[in-house]
């Protein structure tokens, strides 16, 4: 009696069983196949908390089936609608996939020619955005420059590569002074990010030496809530902060905290002083945040250090290098920042 009972509880418990399975397996199946016809009818929608009025940049989707589905989930990419409720935009993840934490550069000297081979992706003016989601950040990054064409080369062969692994929608600006007068690192800044803005609705600047390479692609290239100091620990310092209110060498900041501090001050010409200005200034209505010291490094290229310069002359042309450009700033009043 004993082995008949245990028999047939046996066979109670697998016939249990087998219907949970059956049902499971119904149930995955039906919920899948109209879950797609749903998503291709755009009956599931999601929002975006973005308030911009910003023209948002191609990469529209209308739709797809569930291969291709399957496919951007892999991405990790969010679906959002765009402001008419008719069409579904791909959103680029926030922290993008396939971030390995520290790199090194390639620090041979490419020619043009092939830097233009190797990135024969980028659009009009060196400009770049992600084909497969809208990114996050619309990202300008301005470079002072005058002869340091090896570090350039460098420079531009490393960073193309490391801001479209962070997915970001980008360009960078490289300014350049008249040969007759003493270099200006903040004025061409505040000129490199007024003529930026004629182009494009750029959200994020970062201001950044040609002389400099990040070495963790976990160091952001994008404007948090409060003005960001980005190198923060460079090789030849031993990758230490040298002073508490250092913000030289490559920071970050939105369009509406350089419109508020009024750009960088216009009267240092020579090497230093306009970093610490800027510092001060910032601290009067902002924090500057950093990233942590394993993070925050960079390497700074070989190249000979210019002497400081106190002379004070008046900024006559600003020339844009590979651009056809020419911008002329009557700047009597050098103390005045962005109000040229």
């Amino acid at each position: 009696m004993v082995f008949k009972s245990f028999r047939f509880s046996t066979i109670v418990i697998i016939f249990i069983l087998t219907y949970i399975v059956l049902s499971l397996i119904y149930y995955l199946t039906y919920y899948h196949s109209h879950f797609y016809e749903r998503f291709e009818k755009n009956e599931i929608e999601t929002t975006d908390d973005s308030e911009s009025n910003e023209p948002i940049k191609n990469n529209k989707f209308n739709g797809t089936d569930s291969r291709n589905y399957q496919l951007l989930k892999k991405l990790n990419v969010s679906f959002v609608t765009d402001p008419n409720n008719s069409t579904n935009i791909i959103q680029c993840p926030q922290v993008p996939p396939g971030l390995v934490g520290r790199v090194e550069a390639d620090l041979y000297s490419y020619t043009i020619e092939e830097i233009e081979k190797e990135y024969s992706n980028l659009g009009h003016g060196g400009h770049w955005w992600p084909k497969h989601c809208t990114s996050n950040h619309r990202v300008a990054i301005i470079v002072p420059y005058r002869n340091r064409f090896v570090q350039f080369r460098i420079f531009l062969y490393f960073m193309h590569s490391f801001l479209q692994k962070q997915l970001l929608d980008y360009q960078i600006f490289l300014v350049e002074p008249h040969k007759s007068i003493t270099f200006n690192r903040a004025l061409l800044f505040n000129i490199g990010f007024t003529e930026a803005l004629k182009d494009y609705g750029w959200e994020c600047f970062i201001f950044h030496d040609v002389d400099l390479i990040p070495q963790d692609d976990r160091n952001f290239y994008y404007c948090p809530v409060e003005p960001r100091h980005m190198s923060v620990a460079v090789n030849t310092m031993n990758y230490q902060l040298p002073y508490r209110t250092i913000f030289g060498g490559v920071s970050a900041m939105t369009r509406e905290q350089f419109r508020s501090l009024n750009g960088f001050s216009n009267v240092f010409f020579g090497w230093g002083g306009e970093d610490d200005n800027m510092a001060s200034r910032i601290m009067q209505k902002y924090r500057i945040s950093r990233y942590p010291l394993i993070i925050g490094r960079y390497k700074m290229l070989r190249h000979y250090k210019d002497k400081p310069n106190q002379n004070r002359k008046v900024f006559e042309y600003g020339t844009w290098l590979f651009v056809p450009v020419v911008s002329k700033y009557d700047l009597v009043n050098e103390s005045r920042g962005l109000s040229f």
